[in-house]
C-alpha cells in the first residue's frame, strides 16, 4: 500500500510538471504560423492498406489478447501493413486508452469530421496517410520544417485536445485526448493586422474551423502550445459551446473543461507508437489499466 501511495504522488507530481506533463491551471479556466508546407517525415519507420476489418468496441480496460496488434509493435506492423488511418480508427473504435506520464490514462476519442476523413484514406490507401515519424524525431520541434503556428494537416500534425472530468472516459481518471480534423487548405500568412496568431507564433495560419467539434475560430487564431499550460487558455463547456462547439457538454458532460494542444505521432527505440503534444507530453496506447489508473479509479469511483 505504501508503494502505491508513493506511485500515486509521483504521478500527481509529474500531472503537476509542465516539463512532463499537461498542466491545469484552474484560475485561467474560461476567461478570457504555419509552415508554408507541412513536409512527411524524411525518414519513416517502416510502414504500419490494413489486412483486417473493424474490431469490436471493448473498454480500454478489457482489451483481450486478440487485439494485441493494437500494442505489439511487431504486430501491429504485421496488422496493418502501412495504413496507419486504420489504426487510428481501431484504436478509437476499441476506446483505447493512451499512458502519458507513466500512468495519466487519457482515453482516445476522434471527432466525427476526423473519422469519416480517415476512413476514406484507410479505404484508398493514399499518400494522405497519417506519418508516423521515427525514433529520431521525439519532439515535434524536431521534425522538419518546424514552425510555431496553428497549422495542422491531418498527416503529419493533427489538431487536438486534452480534455478533463469526463465521467465516461475508459481510463477511470476522467481524461480525454479528442482529435479533430484541420482544414487542409490552410497555409503559411506573416503575422498583421488581418493574419493573427497565438503568442510567440513563427507565422499565422490561414485554415478554417471546419470541424463542428474541432477547433474554433478563436483556438486558431490564439494558438500558441509550445508555451507551458499554465500561461495558456483553457476553456469550460461554456466557452467551448459560445465558439460553435454546441453539443461539447451532451457528449463530455457538464463539468468538463479542456486545452487545444497539436499532435504528431513517433515510434522510439523500442518501435512503441507514441501520440505527442507539441510541448513534449505524449502517451502510448495501453494494455489496460495501470496502477494508476486503477488508484485513480478508487479515489474517483470507476
Amino acid at each position: 500500500m505504501t508503494a502505491a501511495v508513493a506511485f500515486l504522488f509521483a504521478s500527481a507530481s509529474c500531472a503537476l510538471s509542465p516539463a512532463l506533463a499537461f498542466q491545469v491551471n484552474s484560475s485561467a479556466i474560461g476567461s478570457n504560423s504555419a509552415r508554408s508546407s507541412i513536409t512527411i517525415a524524411a525518414s519513416q519507420p517502416t510502414p504500419l492498406t490494413t489486412v483486417a476489418s473493424s474490431t469490436t468496441a471493448t473498454t480500454a480496460g478489457d482489451a483481450s489478447t486478440d487485439e494485441s496488434y493494437l500494442y505489439v509493435p511487431s504486430e501491429r506492423d504485421e496488422h496493418y501493413q502501412g495504413n496507419i488511418a486504420k489504426y487510428l480508427l481501431d484504436l478509437d473504435d476499441v476506446g483505447a486508452t493512451l499512458d502519458f506520464c507513466g500512468g495519466m490514462m487519457f482515453h482516445l476519442v476522434l471527432s466525427d469530421k476526423l473519422k469519416s476523413h480517415l476512413q476514406t484514406i484507410s479505404s484508398n490507401n493514399n499518400n494522405n496517410q497519417p506519418v508516423i515519424h521515427p525514433a529520431t524525431q521525439p519532439l515535434m520541434n524536431r521534425t522538419p520544417d518546424y514552425q510555431k503556428s496553428a497549422a495542422a494537416d491531418n498527416i503529419s500534425i493533427f489538431h487536438g485536445r486534452e480534455l478533463r472530468k469526463i465521467p465516461t472516459a475508459n481510463g477511470g481518471m476522467g481524461f480525454v485526448l479528442q482529435l479533430s480534423y484541420a482544414d487542409p487548405s490552410g497555409a503559411a500568412s506573416p503575422i498583421d493586422v488581418s493574419h493573427v496568431a497565438g503568442k510567440g507564433a513563427d507565422t499565422a495560419w490561414s485554415g478554417k474551423a471546419l470541424d463542428p467539434q474541432g477547433w474554433s475560430s478563436e483556438e486558431i487564431s490564439t494558438y500558441d502550445g509550445w508555451r507551458g499550460d499554465s500561461f495558456r487558455q483553457w476553456r469550460k463547456g461554456s466557452m467551448y459551446e459560445a465558439e460553435g462547439f454546441d453539443s461539447f457538454s451532451t457528449e463530455f458532460g457538464k463539468e468538463a473543461f479542456g486545452l487545444n494542444h497539436r499532435f504528431f505521432l513517433h515510434l522510439d527505440d523500442r518501435e512503441r507508437m507514441w501520440l505527442s503534444a507539441e510541448d513534449g507530453c505524449e502517451g502510448t496506447p495501453s494494455e489496460g489499466r495501470s496502477l494508476m489508473g486503477k488508484l485513480g479509479g478508487i479515489l474517483f469511483g470507476k
